[in-house]
C-alpha cells in the first residue's frame, strides 16, 4: 500500500514537471570560477530534486549503518523476552499439572533469555525438590543467588521453605537465622521462624518471637494467642517429663495470669501434676475455674485429685448436680471421690448412674476396679471387658 502510494505520488509529480517544461521556455545560468553553465529551468529542478533524493538517501542509510547494532540490540532484546516469557509460561503450566521435570527443564531453558533469570531458577528449584532432587535444588538455589546477590533474602526464604517442606527442620533454622540477623525487619522470615521453632518444640524460642509478630499483621489476637497457649502448654508437657514437680511449678508460675485462667493450660498443667504426690491446691483450682464456666475436661480432672479434704470435696462436686444432674463425667468424678472416701455403696450409684447415661470406657475400668474390691471376680471381668471394647471401639 505504501509503495503504491509513492508510486503515484511519484506519476504525478512526473506529470506535473512534464506540463511545466512544456510551457515554459525559460532557462537557468550560473557562473563558477569563470566557467559559465546554462540550462532549461525544467533541467535545473529535475537536477535538484534528484540531488535532494539522492543527498537523503545516503544519509539515511548511514544514519541506519550507525545504528544498526542499537537495532539488531533491540531486536535480540525482544526475541528474548519472547523467548522467555514462552518458556516461563510452559514451566508454570507443567508445574501446575504436576509434571514437574518437564517444569524444571522449560525454567532453565527460560533463564538465559530473562532479564531477571534468578526468577526462573527459584521456580526450577522447587520442581526439582519436587522431582525428589535435592542437589538440584541446591544447585538452581546458588545460580539465582550468582545471576542477583541483590536478591538474597528471596533466595533464603526460598530455600528456607524448600527446606521445612524436606524436613530439614535444622538446615532450615540456620537459613533463617542468617536470614534475620541480615534483615532483622522481615515479616516472612518471622512467619518462617514462627513455624521452625513449633516444628523443633523449641517453646521458649517462640515465645520470644511472638512478640515482634505481633506488631506485624501476619495472625489476628486469636491465633497470636492461640501460640501463645500452645507454647506454654509444651513448657508445662517438657517440665512434667523432666520428673521435677518443682520446675513445673516454676513454669506454671512463669505464665501470664490471663493465661493462667485459660481452661486449655489448667488442663495441660492438672494432668502433669497427677503424676506427683500432692494435688491438694489442683483441687482449689479447678474448683474456681468451674465457678466460673462447666467444662468437662476439668471436671474429669476434679474427680482424679485429692483435695486437702476430700469429704469437703465431695460435698462440692454433688453441690454442682443441681445444674448438671446427667452429666456422665460428673457422675463419674463423684464415683472417685466416693472410692477414695469408701462410700462404696454411693461409688456404685454414681457409676452405675454415669454408665447409663453414657457408656464411658473410664467409668468401666473404675466399676471393674469396684467390683475387684468387693471380691466380684466375674462382674470385674465384664466391665473390663465392656470397657476394653469402647476403648477400642470393637464391639460384639
Amino acid at each position: 500500500m505504501r509503495f503504491l502510494l509513492l508510486s503515484l505520488l511519484a506519476l504525478l509529480l512526473a506529470v506535473a514537471i512534464g506540463s511545466i517544461a512544456g510551457s515554459d521556455t525559460g532557462y537557468v545560468m550560473m557562473t563558477i570560477s569563470g566557467w559559465k553553465i546554462q540550462t532549461s529551468a525544467t533541467l535545473f529542478v529535475i537536477i535538484i530534486f534528484l540531488s535532494f533524493i539522492s543527498c537523503y538517501f545516503i544519509v539515511r542509510s548511514l544514519v541506519r549503518f550507525f545504528t544498526m547494532p542499537k537495532e539488531i540490540k533491540k531486536w535480540r532484546l525482544h526475541r528474548n523476552q519472547r523467548r522467555a516469557e514462552k518458556y516461563l509460561t510452559q514451566g508454570l503450566i507443567h508445574m501446575t499439572e504436576g509434571r514437574w521435570k518437564k517444569a524444571e527443564n522449560a525454567f532453565c531453558k527460560a533463564a538465559p533469555y530473562s532479564r531477571a533469570p534468578h526468577v526462573n531458577y527459584l521456580y526450577a528449584a522447587r520442581a526439582a525438590q519436587e522431582s525428589h532432587s535435592v542437589e538440584r535444588r541446591d544447585e538452581y538455589l546458588r545460580l539465582a543467588y550468582h545471576h542477583n546477590p541483590d536478591a538474597d533474602i528471596a533466595v533464603g526464604i526460598t530455600q528456607a521453605e524448600l527446606q521445612l517442606s524436606q524436613d530439614q527442620t535444622e538446615q532450615a533454622l540456620a537459613t533463617l537465622k542468617h536470614l534475620q540477623h541480615k534483615q532483622p525487619g522481615q515479616i516472612q522470615v518471622k512467619q518462617l521462624l514462627l513455624n521452625t521453632y513449633t516444628d523443633l518444640s523449641d517453646w521458649q524460642s517462640v515465645l520470644k518471637l511472638i512478640p515482634a509478630i505481633e506488631k506485624t499483621s501476619l495472625y489476628s489476637r486469636e491465633q497470636i494467642q492461640a501460640k501463645q497457649l500452645d507454647a506454654y502448654a509444651g513448657l508445662l508437657k517438657d517440665a512434667g517429663n523432666t520428673g521435677s514437680k518443682e520446675k513445673l511449678n516454676t513454669v506454671w508460675s512463669g505464665i501470664p495470669r490471663k493465661l493462667q485462667q485459660h481452661f486449655y493450660l489448667i488442663e495441660v498443667y492438672i494432668t502433669e501434676r497427677l503424676n506427683f504426690d500432692d494435688t491438694a491446691d489442683c483441687e482449689l483450682l479447678l474448683r474456681n475455674a468451674l465457678k466460673k464456666q462447666w467444662d468437662n475436661m476439668l471436671v474429669r480432672l476434679y474427680g482424679l485429685v485429692i483435695g486437702s479434704d476430700t469429704n469437703k470435696q465431695l460435698v462440692v462436686a454433688e453441690s454442682w448436680l443441681q445444674n448438671h444432674a446427667r452429666d456422665a463425667v460428673l457422675l463419674l468424678s463423684l464415683g472417685r471421690i466416693c472410692i477414695r472416701n469408701e462410700l462404696w455403696g454411693k461409688a456404685r450409684d454414681y457409676l452405675q448412674e454415669s454408665i447409663d447415661v453414657q457408656a464411658i470406657p473410664e467409668a468401666y475400668y473404675e466399676f471393674a476396679k469396684l467390683h475387684e474390691h468387693e471380691g466380684n471376680t466375674k462382674e470385674a471381668a465384664m466391665c473390663y471387658e465392656k470397657g476394653l471394647a469402647l476403648a477400642t471401639g470393637v464391639n460384639d
